[in-house]
């Protein structure tokens, strides 16, 4: 079997392809496999690893463009996804500066850390003698994101840090802000949320390769909804991305329970904005894609009635 590695040695990016037999990869994993070729047959393959037993987050990589947790990978699942294929390339996790083979750059990503500060600020009551107590409860709210060890995936499958990642962090990054936003002992979660929404809370794109890619099954996309709640609740509701989302909300509320994407526009961005932008509304309308009729509303939509009593309760029970 062929497998095909993207390289770089520094100044050239190239492929090279390592021959294996089926019984050399037969009861490996991903990362057994990789130091199999290193150790046999080429000493200058670089990647990293560490701990080998899906901790640490070293050695994520990608193969066929899809991420994974090299050291958690089955060579006998991975052939069977891919229908046994007579070839596999593996290439470093996208989205990052590659540095060498399968080596990448965390120096930005770990400044993006920094920048939410994922450290907790405790609460004032607590003390050495009385310590910090948290009920099971408060445990399971941030449990899962306990999980995250760094390893990249969710990074390497974002599509908005794809197209473009000069105005949005990773999706870990999100993750470890809101472990510590929601963390009861924290003494300010806006401590965490505030540099969140200043770098790109509200540009994930929602198509939430992060949730199905992490090998620890952890959604960042579901702790970027959260850490939105927490900063329109606490007043950070000015904006494209707040306006975006109340204007979604007072459709279902409010209209008819359908999404009346003319007026979504407006309230978004507001009037102006969106006089720049009269060239595309003039292409839609043109395709058939946006009847300018829809502004003065439509029908309800089916059990609107009921589904207006869900969200008040809803809001109700969150204030008690």
């Amino acid at each position: 079997m062929k497998f095909i590695i993207d390289r770089f040695d520094g100044q050239q990016k190239y492929k090279q392809a390592y021959e294996l037999s089926m019984d050399e990869v037969k009861g490996q994993t991903l990362l057994s496999l990789l130091q199999h070729i290193k150790r046999t047959q080429d000493i200058t393959l670089n990647f990293t690893a560490a701990c080998r037993m899906a901790i640490c987050g070293a050695c994520a990589v990608r193969v066929n463009g899809h991420s994974y947790l090299a050291c958690d990978t089955k060579m006998e699942e991975l052939l069977e996804e891919y229908k046994n294929p007579s070839s596999m390339t593996i290439s470093p996790l996208n989205n990052f500066r590659v540095i060498s083979d399968l080596v990448v750059d965390w120096e930005p990503s770990i400044e993006n850390l920094r920048k939410i500060k994922p450290t907790i600020t405790p609460q004032e009551a607590f003390s050495n003698k009385h310590g910090c107590k948290q009920t099971q409860e408060e445990v399971n709210r941030i449990k899962k994101q306990w999980d995250c060890i760094l390893c990249g995936c969710c990074a390497s499958e974002c599509n908005k840090l794809e197209a473009d990642a000069s105005d949005y962090m990773q999706p870990f990054v999100f993750t470890h802000a809101y472990r510590a936003a929601a963390d009861s002992r924290s003494k300010d979660p806006m401590i965490h949320v505030k540099p969140s929404v200043m770098n790109g809370l509200w540009n994930c794109v929602h198509c939430q390769e992060c949730a199905d890619r992490c090998p620890k099954g952890i959604s960042s996309f579901s702790d970027i909804a959260n850490l939105r709640v927490k900063a329109v609740a606490n007043g950070l509701d000015e904006g494209e991305g707040p306006g975006h989302a109340t204007a979604f909300l007072t459709d279902i509320v409010e209209g008819t329970g359908r999404l009346n994407e003319i007026k979504l526009a407006l309230r978004s961005e507001g009037v102006i904005k969106n006089m720049g932008k009269m060239d595309i509304a003039f292409n839609l309308m043109g395709a058939g894609k946006m009847n300018p009729l829809h502004i003065f509303e439509g029908d309800e939509i089916e059990g609107h009635e009921d589904l207006v009593k869900m969200i008040k309760a809803a809001r109700a029970a969150s204030k008690e």
